[in-house]
């Protein structure tokens, strides 16, 4: 999403958008989710119905 911004300012004024423009802070990974994901017993345990679609 933020290339849409940074092309249209781009597309207006000539200039890349100067360093630090935008900043993104995500949330903290709930610890549960801290796993291989290519784990495949633990990935039907935690996503039941993703996994039941590529079973």
């Amino acid at each position: 999403m933020l290339g849409i911004a940074w092309d249209a300012h781009r597309a207006a004024t000539g200039e890349d958008l100067p360093g630090g423009s935008f900043t993104i802070d995500y949330p903290a990974l709930d610890p549960e989710w801290n796993f291989d994901f290519d784990d495949a017993e633990r990935v039907a345990l935690r996503l039941p119905k993703l996994d039941a679609l590529y079973a």
